[in-house]
């Protein structure tokens, strides 16, 4: 399998960059995960509005996108999980921790991506808040925020701040069958020949 750092993968995979970074892995409180909870496994549709959308594979120890393999033993990503979340901790080039949360909706087979961007979070409600700024000279680049601490009440906030800015995973195995059905409904010609063809 090629590999590239799984920073540039999500990079590549979600248009719109979360721009709130960590010092740490989060949630602080909570353990990391060795491997990845059945609620949140399958192959996904990452619907992303207007851009085309990309397909997210995810076992009990790997996260797969296009034919990229990335696994809970890597140093650059940290698993974590509570209730209904799952966390992605992501390394990035200045040994940073960028965060992508899943979360898995009960009695429901697709789950959502919640990204954290200061579109929608006040970075001022933290104490202790540092910034990389904007290359200006290159016109992908934007200002990056920096938390060094963030309590338990904190992370809460910001978890519910996050779901201002989400994807839809659609799960595939759900969508072909949706599809199979529509087809089998659409196709009574093909029931009426096979009766006539066993009438005779």
């Amino acid at each position: 399998m090629q590999k590239i750092s799984l920073f540039t993968l999500l990079v590549i995979l979600f248009t719109s960059c979360s721009d709130i970074l960590f010092t740490s892995p989060q949630p602080s409180f909570a353990k990391n995960s060795s491997d990845i909870s059945e609620d949140f496994q399958g192959k996904f549709n990452v619907d992303r509005g207007l851009y085309p959308s990309d397909t997210l594979n995810i076992t009990d120890k790997t996260i797969t996108f296009n034919g990229i393999d990335y696994t809970i033993s890597d140093d650059n990503f940290v698993v974590k999980s509570w209730g209904n979340y799952l966390f992605l901790n992501l390394k990035d080039s200045t040994q940073k921790w960028q965060l992508l949360t899943i979360l898995s909706a009960p009695h429901s087979l697709n789950n959502t991506l919640l990204q954290m961007n200061s579109s929608t979070i006040d970075v001022g409600r933290f104490n202790n808040v540092d910034t990389i700024a904007a290359d200006t000279t290159n016109p992908n680049s934007y200002t990056k925020y920096i938390l060094n601490e963030v309590n338990t009440l904190q992370f809460h906030y910001l978890l519910r701040m996050s779901s201002k800015s989400q994807f839809d995973l659609i799960r595939l195995e759900e969508l072909i069958a949706v599809e199979e059905e529509i087809e089998d409904k659409e196709s009574p010609e093909s029931d009426i020949e096979e009766q006539l063809t066993t009438e005779e």
